[in-house]
């Protein structure tokens, strides 16, 4: 395993909550006693040592830090996922795991005064960072109004059904939510079906409050969905700025599809200013870690940001971007995961 770097965390599992058979929560507090400072929306990822190799995976945080006392994980079982079932069959309460800060973009901005429809869509375990939103939003957003559009396959599979409910029933003019159920029980008496592009668009149509330029979206589910959904907004005139999306499934970056060079770039990460070598072959984040300088980093693949840093001079060129907006890009950001440098005045700088 790679030695561990003072930019982790430790956090010990304060209450194992029992969601379903194959569902847990997971609430931690930091073994110093101090605070997680995180956003709603974001994510962990933890360093697990598994037979001697380090594993990371990246968990959305299901609390909300202006909501819960302390921040914690929903973890689903995966079929014949082994993290998974470490999660499920054998983490116990008083375990400490290292992770890294918190991390990702899938985070509202604050607003500006004016009110804003905060649209969320999603299906299953894609449920995780959308509650986290939902609840940040009622607590702290007194203007915006919330429509949680929640596709599964029947009442007992939906995640969080009861504390859902419970916010309806406190801002009942604030939160709308409709579910959808693909395989209802025969009692079910709302939404059978799926969500497509036609039944998407009349239900957003439905639920905007306010002017369509303060509207606010975010997606997490399987993909197909998202696709669906990021489809539709774009069609009804939404552009990316107002639209986050989050990916729990990682597909590796395409491969390089034109002629790279080698680049000497500056680049600043705790303070320090280092004269990196980037190879024709590797990424900037690759080149970091391979020249021993620990940066951050999650999935490798362009979509969870961990990796992220700022392009203060210079050019870069990623292969593959899932999570950035236009409105990130303009200010510089980049993923280290998946950039190539393009010149020698490259400085990128990690927070």
């Amino acid at each position: 395993m790679e030695p561990i770097t003072d930019a982790t965390i430790l956090l010990r599992v304060r209450h194992i909550i029992v969601e379903s058979y194959d569902i847990r929560t997971f609430v931690f507090e930091k073994t110093d006693g101090g605070k997680l400072d995180y956003q709603a929306g974001q994510f962990l990822t933890f360093l697990i040592d598994m037979h001697g190799h380090e594993v990371r995976r990246s968990y959305s945080m299901s609390s909300a830090p202006d909501v819960d006392a302390y921040p914690s994980i929903t973890v689903k079982r995966i079929p014949n996922g082994e993290i998974s079932r470490f999660w499920i069959d054998f983490v116990h309460e008083g375990d400490i795991f290292t992770a890294l800060p918190p991390a990702g973009r899938f985070t509202l901005e604050k607003s500006s005064g004016e009110p804003r429809d905060i649209v969320l869509i999603g299906a299953g375990s894609g449920i995780t960072p959308l509650f986290s939103i939902l609840k940040h939003v009622l607590s702290s957003e007194p203007d915006d109004k919330v429509t949680l559009l929640y596709a599964n396959r029947n009442e007992s599979s939906t995640l969080f059904m009861e504390q859902i409910a419970i916010w309806e029933k406190l801002f009942p003019e604030r939160l709308r939510v409709i579910h959808i159920h693909s395989q209802p029980s025969d009692h079910w008496n709302g939404i059978r079906g799926r969500i497509n592009n036609t039944r998407l668009e009349q239900m957003i149509s439905r639920s905007l409050s306010y002017g369509p330029e303060n509207a606010r979206f975010f997606i997490c589910g399987p993909f197909e969905l998202m696709r669906s959904a990021e489809i539709t907004l774009h069609y009804m005139g939404f552009g990316k700025d107002k639209i986050r999306r989050e990916n729990f499934v990682i597909c590796n970056p395409p491969p390089i599809t034109r002629v790279e060079l080698p680049h000497y770039i500056s680049l600043i990460f705790k303070n320090k200013n280092y004269n990196l070598y980037v190879p024709e072959d590797k990424t900037i984040l690759q080149a970091a870690l391979d020249a021993g300088i620990h940066l951050p980093y999650s999935c490798k693949g362009g979509s969870c940001a961990t990796c992220a840093g700022i392009c203060t001079t210079g050019s870069v060129y990623m292969t593959i971007n899932d999570v950035l907006t236009d409105g990130d890009l303009a200010q510089g950001w980049i993923l280290t995961c998946t950039a190539y440098p393009e010149d020698d005045q490259v400085t990128i700088e990690i927070k």
